[in-house]
C-alpha cells in the first residue's frame, strides 16, 4: 500500500509539475507569439510609409504625383486669378478714364450743336431779311438739310415767299422735306 501511495503522491506530483512546466511553456509561446506579430506588423508599417492601409506602395507614389500635379494647378490658377483681377482693375481704370472722355466730348457737342444753332439762327434771320428771289437763289445751292433748318425758323409767309420764287421741282423737294414725310414718287 505504501508503494500505492508513494505512486499516488509522486502522481499528484508530477501532475502538478507538469501542470506547472504546461502553463509557464503556454505564457512563453504566447509572448514569443505576441512579440512576433509585432515586430512583424511593424516592420510592415516602416515599409509602408505613414499610413498602414494595405495599398501597395506604388499607389502611394501616383497618389504622391497626383498630389504634385494638383499643387502646381493650384498654384496656376492663383497666378491667374491675380492675373484676371489687376485686368479688371486696368479695365475698371479704363472705363473711368472712357466715361470721363465721354463727358468731355458730350460737353464739346453741345457747345458746337450751341454755336451751329447760334450761326443757323443768324442765318435765318439774315435770309428773311432778303428779298425772294435772293433768299430762294441761296437756299437751292445750300445743302438741302441746311435749308431746312433755315426755312423751319422763318415765319409761313416768308417761307410761301421763298418757295414761290424757286422753280418748282425745288420747292417741291423742299417743301417734302421740310414737311418731315419722305417724297413720294409719282
Amino acid at each position: 500500500m505504501y508503494r500505492f501511495f508513494r505512486f499516488k503522491i509522486n502522481f499528484k506530483l508530477r501532475t502538478k509539475n507538469l501542470f506547472w512546466f504546461l502553463m509557464v511553456l503556454g505564457i512563453t509561446k504566447f509572448i514569443l507569439v505576441t512579440a512576433l506579430i509585432f515586430s512583424e506588423v511593424s516592420r510592415v508599417s516602416a515599409k509602408e510609409g505613414p499610413t498602414v492601409t494595405g495599398c501597395p506602395p506604388e499607389f502611394f507614389e501616383v497618389l504622391d504625383l497626383e498630389k504634385a500635379k494638383l499643387s502646381e494647378k493650384a498654384k496656376e490658377i492663383e497666378i491667374r486669378e491675380k492675373e484676371l483681377e489687376l485686368m479688371e482693375k486696368r479695365i475698371r481704370e479704363q472705363m473711368i478714364a472712357l466715361k470721363d472722355l465721354e463727358a468731355t466730348i458730350d460737353q464739346k457737342l453741345n457747345k458746337l450743336e450751341a454755336i451751329q444753332d447760334e450761326r443757323t439762327k443768324l442765318l435765318a434771320r439774315a435770309i428773311s431779311e432778303m428779298r425772294a428771289g435772293k433768299a430762294a437763289e441761296i437756299l437751292i445751292n445750300m445743302d438741302k438739310d441746311m435749308a431746312v433748318k433755315i426755312l423751319s425758323q422763318l415765319k409761313s409767309q416768308q417761307i410761301a415767299s421763298i418757295l414761290s420764287a424757286m422753280p418748282p421741282d425745288k420747292a417741291a423737294n423742299l417743301s417734302a422735306a421740310l414737311s418731315g414725310y419722305p417724297p413720294k414718287e409719282y
